[in-house]
């Protein structure tokens, strides 16, 4: 044990506050008190010994809003009569872990006595947006430069990154071009810009504007998977397509190929940056090369979906940042997705594909788009008749095996932010092990990239509801979901009222379990 003083007026950006302006003058932090001996007597009393050193402990601090008592083998927690009531209470704290408890307990009535965020700061899951702060993107403009005529923008500039975010928003003119721009590129292009027996040139392994220097934090721990999911991840795995063509290491070491696409996997939706395609590597730095068949994913940010402004008489230049609330770059969408297939590189190849990249990809127009290579799966979507057509047991199989994949990315630190069930394929090849689900599609998927900035996970609820049909109609059994996904797991922070079946009145709680367990009071 050791005695940690804190002193109520601390340095705080820069500034020196005492214990009036950071409003805390009449906080006061509990007290812990070793006391040796017996802390009650046979009949759950408190003893004479701890009842004389609560009295003295109050007479020496009054203001004292609790007490903890300990023997270091029992804990009580005494808290004094205040204004509202005239009785003293008293817990005893029962536990199987003793430190832990303690240090739990501690934590806890301290952070109860003190203000909020002053001196604990706890992370919470949505933080405010500070509008002052601009994460600078794209290539640095001068402000200071005359705005470029309309024609010559639109020769010029093919994706969200050719502007400077930076400037755009403290600049309403600059701002009203780009929106002039956005808007005239969706209607003079496709956003299907591939074809079958297109063949497109890529350089390998470029992927735009990516910030290099963040790297995510905490790697994925597969030690603290439960036996039952690293025994799915070993039944379901797959050997690699590439490897198995021997072309893996030509790729990973060449400066450039070729693609022939083969057919249109998914046009995107109305809301989407991504076009998704079929095809065939034909060449690696000039010589051709046999291959499976991939899935190439192009992000087109051209296509992202954006409030424009009303015009040079709209909102004033004080809110020109809030146009690009929803402004995104392809490049963007491609880090998102090639970390989060980084972080899960161990478990690729079983309920996530093979990966194979980020890469420059040219259009047979000359357009240039970043896209990602990756496994073909040979699926069904969790809306097809084939699912709808299932045995009750397979779709358990499909079930079960979404909780292991679920779980996974939860120990990865990996959080889907846009769960649907178009993210879900029941992965049917009898020559690849049994049944089961692969995810698919990480663009959107957050990670901890600084320790002051929480990632909020909330994969659990997220895969329940896509089950569950909430997030786009589904062919599976509710009573299903509810008997064989499972319950969520102690760690999982989710506490939310969920409709047992889509449109339903019935609802159901769906909480985590006590993350105590070790802690009971009487």
């Amino acid at each position: 044990m050791e005695l940690v003083r804190v002193e109520l007026g601390e340095a705080i950006c820069g500034f020196t506050f005492g214990a009036e302006e950071l409003g805390i003058r009449n906080k006061t932090a509990p007290m812990v008190i070793y006391l040796p001996g017996d802390l009650f007597d046979s009949e759950g009393k408190v003893t004479p010994q701890v009842e004389h050193t609560l009295h003295r402990a109050i007479e020496c601090t009054p203001s004292l809003p609790s007490i903890i008592v300990t023997n270091f083998k029992v804990i009580g927690v005494f808290s004094p009569p205040k204004p509202d009531r005239a009785e003293a209470v008293f817990e005893r704290v029962a536990t199987t872990q003793f430190s832990l408890t303690l240090r739990v307990v501690s934590f806890a009535y301290l952070n109860k006595a003190l203000p909020s965020g002053v001196f604990i700061n706890i992370p919470r899951p949505d933080l405010d947006t500070d509008g002052d702060f601009i994460l600078p993107e794209g290539p640095p403009q001068d402000p200071s430069q005359p705005l470029l005529a309309d024609e010559q923008v639109l020769a010029t500039c093919h994706h969200n990154s050719d502007f400077d975010l930076v400037t755009l928003v403290r600049d309403r003119a600059r701002a009203l071009q780009f929106f002039r721009w956005h808007n005239l590129v969706q209607q003079q292009c496709l956003k299907l810009v591939a074809h079958p027996d297109d063949t497109l040139a890529a350089v390998t392994n470029k992927a735009g504007h990516f910030l290099s220097n963040i790297r995510p934090i905490y790697p994925p721990d597969t030690s603290e998977l439960p036996t039952d999911t690293t025994m799915h991840l070993g039944a379901i795995q797959r050997e690699s397509p590439l490897v198995v063509t021997g072309i893996d290491k030509s790729l990973q070491e060449s400066k450039r190929f070729t693609l022939k696409i083969q057919g249109v996997v998914a046009e995107g939706s109305e809301h989407g940056l991504c076009t998704v395609y079929r095809c065939l590597i034909t060449s690696i730095d000039g010589e051709p090369v046999p291959s499976p068949s991939l899935c190439l994913k192009l992000f087109d940010d051209r296509f992202l979906p954006l409030l424009s402004p009303g015009g040079d008489d709209g909102d004033n230049d004080e809110h020109v940042y809030w146009w690009f609330d929803q402004f995104f770059t392809a490049e963007q969408h491609a880090r998102n997705e090639d970390s989060a297939y980084e972080k899960l590189c161990s478990i690729q190849g079983s309920i996530i594909p093979w990966f194979y990249g980020t890469h420059q990809f040219i259009l047979p127009d000359g357009v240039v788009l970043y896209g990602l290579l990756m496994e073909y799966i040979e699926g069904y979507s969790l809306d097809s008749g084939f699912v709808r057509g299932l045995s009750p047991d397979r779709q358990i199989k499909i079930i079960q095996s979404c909780r292991h994949a679920c779980r996974i990315l939860h120990i990865a630190n990996v959080s889907q932010r846009d769960w649907h069930h178009g993210q879900v394929l029941f992965f049917t090849d009898s020559g690849a092990g049994p049944n089961h689900a692969v995810l698919i599609d990480f663009a959107s998927t957050t990670q901890t990239w600084e320790l002051e900035e929480p990632n909020f996970i909330n994969n659990y609820l997220g895969l329940i509801c896509v089950l569950l049909g909430r997030e786009g109609d589904v062919g599976i059994n509710s009573e299903l979901v509810w008997e064989h996904f499972g319950e969520p797991d102690d760690w999982d922070a989710v506490w939310a009222i969920v409709p047992v079946v889509p449109n339903g009145e019935e609802r159901k709680l769906v909480k985590a379990a006590d993350m105590f367990p070790y802690i009971s009071s009487t």
